[in-house]
């Protein structure tokens, strides 16, 4: 059955510096960037996209980053309790790629099945030094838990569709999300940090191939053309600020 509602989580806030934010920028200063997760519903199946920090890191992160702010709400899994769900409830987790920020409370879904690019999960295991501190191993090395290793786009469910959006990472991937009373909704994930990412079609300054991520935000851009679609960046203060945020939905 098709998608009945997109929630928006909050996962708290960290600092980032704006030349990790944009290709080709320089400046030092730092911002405090929205940590997002989604969870779709549709008449079949729960559907969680990025699953944010994991807990066990926040206490570290409030004492390095200044920027840093998460409250006990902000934990995944009160987020979830919002909605009346249980982590039991999830029955796919879509990670956009396995950096700590999106793939950190992979752990707490050991009854799901978790859905990321093959090349992806390759990557994660065995990184180049200079994106190895993005990829924390005990967020994905779980033994025993059920993982979908896709190979390009593939359609979840009626109205939710994984789009390969490479880049960023080797693996990375967004998801076009067709929503029941308006318009379909791309989470571009870290394909597209903010707006301007968009606008701009400027690549992240975290990036594995600048070139790829180029062809993917010009991707992403094609199909919310075609299909009437919006973009939602990852980790835009100024876009999450205007968002619907759960319990509330996009219908």
């Amino acid at each position: 059955m098709p998608v009945k509602a997109l929630y928006a989580l909050q996962n708290g806030f960290i600092g980032f510096e704006t030349s990790g934010l944009f290709y080709g920028e320089r400046s030092p200063d730092r911002v405090a960037i929205p940590v997002t997760c989604y969870a779709i519903r549709t008449g079949d199946a729960t559907i969680l996209f990025d699953t944010g920090i994991s807990p066990r890191a926040v206490p570290g992160l409030m004492r390095r980053d200044l920027l840093a702010r998460f409250a006990e709400e902000d934990l995944l899994v009160h987020r979830l309790d919002t909605l009346g769900l249980d982590p039991r409830d999830i029955d796919l987790v879509v990670l956009s790629h396995l950096h700590f920020d999106h793939a950190g409370g992979a752990d707490i879904f050991p009854a799901s099945e978790l859905a990321v690019q093959k090349d992806e999960y390759a990557y994660a295991h065995y990184p180049a030094a200079f994106l190895a501190s993005f990829y924390y191993k005990k967020n994905f090395d779980l033994p025993g838990y059920r993982w979908r290793l896709l190979d390009g786009d593939a359609e979840f469910a009626p109205g939710v569709t994984v789009l390969r959006s490479d880049g960023h990472t080797p693996g990375h991937q967004s998801l076009l999300v067709e929503l029941p009373e308006s318009r379909p909704v791309i989470l571009a994930a870290d394909c597209c940090y903010w707006q301007r990412s968009i606008d701009e079609e400027i690549p992240p300054g975290v990036v594995w191939d600048p070139t790829r991520a180029m062809h993917s935000i010009k991707r992403l851009k094609t199909i919310a053309r075609l299909t009437g679609g919006r973009i939602f960046p990852s980790h835009d203060p100024g876009f999450w600020s205007k968002a619907i945020k759960a319990p509330d939905a996009y219908r």
